[in-house]
């Protein structure tokens, strides 16, 4: 490996190599680090040349395009003016949410000087300058910052971030919206399926539902079944959607005669029946109903219709959206277009009125929710159409090799890429954050090591042959935790595998809470180990086998033999040492409490395992009438409430 492309991958962030999950050192290959450079739009075939401009266009750089600030703290920006300018001639305008802005002389917020230089005759002095005084800092917000002076002007938006609010201590169940089932489902659950578990579990005090990723999906052509993968970060599955809850059912006479028609209630009956979600009949049932309902709200003046019309004046996104699974063309992100026309069309107020039916029911399903935020979007979806700038091309996203995958992973999508974000003001990433914590009580951020690094494979090389490529953590963060104060939302990281100890410092440092799973922390010698406080603790996860399977598997024999009894009492044992346990928050798979063997995936194969098709053995009605289930979660209940009262 060259030199000069050892210096140009230092300059974009690419990592030349990581420390594996035995401790030993990996170096990318230089093909691997031609190609991820590429994807990040530095001009490879000279890199000399290229990290002169790079240089270059840094040491010329008035102010950075982001900078994250702490709410308490120094509130301080570099600010780099070129020679012949002077301090006393420019100004800082500091710009609020509200429009109120504050003007100050460049002069008087110099805190100290940081140096000067110059490089191929351009002269650049460096200054720290305060945005705030010690009486008075910024209150968290963004802020547009803007330097002017004689011959210099340049913007920054400014983040400055608190730190994550704290869920109360408590309890939930795990229970993906597809997998429920009820007397009348569409053979998938329901968002008022899924308001009814949150009512149940909140009268039994609990204080979360966890489901799996609620975005929409390809349920056609192409097929992708996974809720890792969706067509878009910005909107809700309509698949989910209840028809016969929407008042439009009531001026419909066609989506009413369908409903009573003998052939519909034959293929509801077989799609309820079904132990595996048939995607491709489940939304085409839901969507012969929807469309009649999409006609009826927009065929006349009504106040339903002033409703939906609002929603899409206020969401531009998902009128592109709607545009996009309609096959129109679309306006990009950051386009002023006009709204009301971009939706003339029959298919696209179809899928605007899905979207807005999906929004209303998951909101009346809301208050306490644990929803999850996949770390990708299909590569042919819709956010890297809407944004093509934020996303790198011809790379995907995915993990090194580990103890589970000796040959790595690639996951699919295309990876964000961390100048384009930047260079936008992260308005894609604040988007997709707001949207997913819309309705959530508590937002699992998958694969929360991405908002530092992620790994990058090259397209055509296998998984093993691929870098890190480093994001700005500090402004991810912060926008993470900025979203988190407005909406309510408590935060819990997916820190789970080899996850680098800095990246547990920084959750630390935000109010992040941990992912903590038994599975993975278990030992003959520890068999009850216990969880940190800042956690949400569980015994396994939706990639793991259930706990009978990991119980009665062979290699676990000695902690089988350390806990003692059969699985139930194993099941008992474990769930009372976490409800007892220090950790914020606990949750228990609702189906291990029968037993359930099904995982919901299988890492490292396909739908044709079944994964994420998996439907609950029973269905709401007869799990709200169990004794044992009900005095399984109350004894949960009462262990919580025990601990926190000591």
């Amino acid at each position: 490996m060259s030199t000069g492309l050892q210096a140009l991958a230092e300059l974009y962030g690419v990592e030349t190599s990581y420390v594996d999950v035995s401790g030993e050192r990996r170096e990318a290959s230089a093909d691997s680090l031609r190609a991820v450079l590429h994807a990040l739009g530095a001009p490879v075939t000279e890199p000399a040349s290229a990290e002169r401009e790079e240089r270059l266009r840094r040491h010329a750089q008035v102010l950075e395009p982001v900078v994250a600030l702490p709410l308490a703290g120094a509130q301080a920006v570099e600010v780099g003016l070129p020679r012949p300018a002077h301090p006393r001639d420019c100004w800082l305008v500091l710009e609020a949410e509200d429009g109120s802005a504050r003007r100050t002389r460049l002069m008087r917020a110099i805190q100290r000087p940081l140096g000067s230089a110059s490089l191929e005759g351009r002269a650049m002095d460096r200054y720290e300058a305060q945005l705030s005084s010690p009486l008075e800092a910024l209150p968290a917000g963004y802020y547009q910052l803007r330097l002017e002076g004689p011959g210099v002007e340049a913007t920054s938006l400014v983040v400055v971030a608190p730190r994550c609010p704290l869920p109360e201590r408590g309890w939930g169940v795990f229970l993906p919206v597809h997998a429920i089932r009820t007397g009348s489902d569409w053979g998938v659950g329901s968002y008022p399926a899924l308001r009814a578990t949150a009512q149940w579990i909140a009268a039994l005090g609990g204080a979360l539902v966890g489901t799996l990723p609620l975005y929409p999906g390809y349920f056609d052509e192409p097929l992708e079944v996974s809720p890792y993968l969706p067509v878009t970060r910005l909107g809700w599955n309509e698949l989910y959607v209840d028809p016969t809850a929407l008042p439009e059912l009531e001026t419909s006479p066609e989506a009413r005669e369908l409903l009573a028609s003998g052939s519909f209630t034959g293929a509801l009956d077989r799609a309820r029946r079904g132990a595996l979600v048939d995607y491709r009949s489940s939304m085409e049932l839901v969507r012969r109903v929807l469309e009649p309902l999409a006609r009826a709200v927009w065929s006349t003046r009504s106040p339903r219709r002033d409703a939906l019309e609002a929603f899409a004046r206020a969401r531009p996104d998902l009128v592109a959206y709607a545009r996009f699974r309609a096959g129109r063309s679309f306006e990009p992100s950051g386009a002023s277009p006009d709204v009301r026309a971009l939706f003339d069309d029959e298919a696209t107020r179809y899928h605007l009125y899905a979207q807005w039916a999906a929004d209303e029911q998951l909101g009346a399903a809301a208050g306490n929710l644990l929803l999850d935020l996949p770390v990708g979007a299909h590569p042919t979806g819709f956010d890297p159409r809407f944004e093509p700038a934020c996303f790198a091309a011809g790379v995907e996203g995915g993990a090194p090799p580990d103890h589970f995958f000796s040959m790595g992973q690639r996951w699919s999508f295309r990876p964000l890429h961390p100048r384009g974000l930047r260079e936008r003001r992260y308005r894609h990433v604040v988007a997709v954050v707001r949207h997913a914590m819309r309705h959530a009580s508590v937002l699992r951020v998958d694969h929360v090591m991405s908002l530092s690094r992620l790994y990058w494979v090259p397209d055509g090389a296998d998984a093993t042959d691929g870098c890190y490529v480093r994001y700005r953590g500090d402004e991810l963060r912060a926008i993470v935790a900025l979203e988190a104060l407005r909406s309510g939302t408590a935060v819990v990281g997916e820190d789970l595998g080899t996850v680098p100890e800095e990246v547990r410092h920084a959750m630390a440092e935000d109010r992040m809470l941990r992912s903590w799973v038994l599975q993975f922390e278990v030992t003959a010698d520890a068999p009850l180990p216990d969880p940190p406080e800042l956690s949400v603790a569980s015994i396994g996860t939706h990639d793991l086998p259930r706990f009978v399977s990991f119980w009665e598997a062979p290699q676990h024999a000695r902690w089988r033999r350390a806990l003692g009894g059969d699985a139930r009492r194993g099941l008992r044992v474990c769930l009372d040492h976490l409800a007892a346990g220090p950790a914020r928050l606990v949750l228990a798979d609702l189906e291990d409490l029968w037993l359930e063997r099904w995982p919901h995936n299988r890492p490292g194969t396909g739908s044709e395992s079944g994964n994420w098709q998996h439907r609950s053995a029973r269905t709401l009605e007869d799990i709200f009438a169990d004794d044992d289930v009900a005095a399984a979660l109350s004894r949960i209940d009462a262990l919580r409430r025990q601990e926190a009262s000591e």
